[in-house]
């Protein structure tokens, strides 16, 4: 069986560090999963640390101040190379604590089985892996989440060369040769009370204002956003973007234990229509200022096959699920071989 270590830092998380660890343990295990404490002082957190460490998840308390964080790439492949010398373990996966790994194949899959699978396809290659495939949650939308293209890493083992501080820019011993993985980063960002993605991000910009060089120039600028604009301006700006409904994944947090409301809101406002989604997820988009939601079936495979000119884009080619939401459905391309009409829903509310 392929061998698969995750790491992650964090601090004061404690909404997010729980349902980190138990999504993560169900496909690896808790000894397989590293947490580096930053410093954490929130009593909750160090209880769910102190917990989950009896059940073998191993935390790491030695990198608690704000540099830490600034150089958490380096921190995080410090601790990948002393896996490499210490320990046997085929790849290893940072990730932040808002992120939660996934498949995207034909369909969106949370299967731990199908998950873990995928790396046993992948341990004959030797590449630099990129996972570019990400799934952020829609503020005040649960079981909305928009498709994007973010470039993240994981590594084979004893392969590392070197990381930044958000897992962009990977480097390993195989500089010329890029392999895409089948991997989605669950991106669970947009908290569902907008005070507390303020916290988080004053914590980040706390922790940049040491008067160390930072990583990157603009490192921390885009943070200054949350302050510039209201939780209704915010929430506002995600309404008119197509993006998917997946209410499996609520459901996977519930069989997981955790209360999804706590992750994704409540979201009174948009609907949740009882489809039975075979892909695990269907398109959507909010019309008439938001008072008529269309969902349409989207078979990944038959619209990669049906647009050469999308699959051969470079950027729309990672994922064609993100050309077809955002400009394939207006454009009239056909979204699945069956040419299903989409189910339309008007409400009264604007989402």
């Amino acid at each position: 069986m392929t061998r698969i270590r995750c790491v992650m830092m964090q601090k004061n998380e404690a909404t997010l560090l729980e349902p980190w660890i138990l999504w993560h343990a169900a496909i690896f295990g808790f000894p397989s999963l590293t947490v580096i404490d930053n410093g954490s002082t929130d009593p909750a957190v160090l209880e769910i640390q102190r917990r989950y460490e009896e059940k073998g998840v191993r935390i790491v308390r030695d990198h608690a101040l704000p540099s830490d964080f600034l150089h958490k790439g380096e921190v995080i492949a410090s601790i990948i190379r002393q896996w490499d010398a210490e320990e046997p373990y085929d790849f290893a996966v940072p990730l932040d604590c808002d992120e939660f790994l996934t498949v995207f194949l034909d369909q969106l899959s949370l299967d731990p089985d199908v998950i873990r699978r995928q790396f046993d396809y992948l341990e004959q290659e030797n590449a630099t892996f990129i996972t570019e495939r990400l799934l952020l949650n829609v503020p005040e939308a649960p079981d909305y989440y928009l498709p994007q293209i973010v470039r993240r890493s994981l590594f084979k083992a004893r392969t590392i060369v070197s990381l930044d501080r958000g897992f962009h820019n990977p480097q390993s011993l195989y500089p010329e040769r890029y392999v895409r993985t089948p991997f989605v980063h669950l991106h669970l960002h947009n908290r569902p009370d907008y005070e507390d993605i303020r916290r988080f991000a004053r914590q980040k910009l706390t922790a940049t204002d040491t008067g160390e060089a930072l990583e990157h120039p603009a490192d921390g600028t885009h943070l200054h956003f949350y302050f510039r604009t209201d939780a209704e301006a915010f929430s506002a700006g995600y309404r008119p973007v197509p993006n998917i409904y997946a209410p499996q994944i609520a459901q996977r947090f519930r069989d997981l234990g955790v209360d999804p409301d706590i992750l994704l809101g409540t979201g009174e406002s948009v609907p949740h229509p009882p489809l039975s989604i075979p892909s695990g997820f269907v398109a959507h988009r909010a019309r008439n200022d938001g008072q008529q939601h269309e969902y349409r079936v989207f078979d990944p495979l038959y619209y990669a096959r049906s647009n050469p000119d999308v699959t051969q884009d470079a950027y729309y080619g990672i994922w064609p699920l993100l050309h077809y939401v955002t400009l394939g459905w207006d454009e009239g391309r056909q979204s699945d071989p069956d040419d299903a009409p989409p189910l339309v829903i008007q409400t009264d509310k604007a989402t």
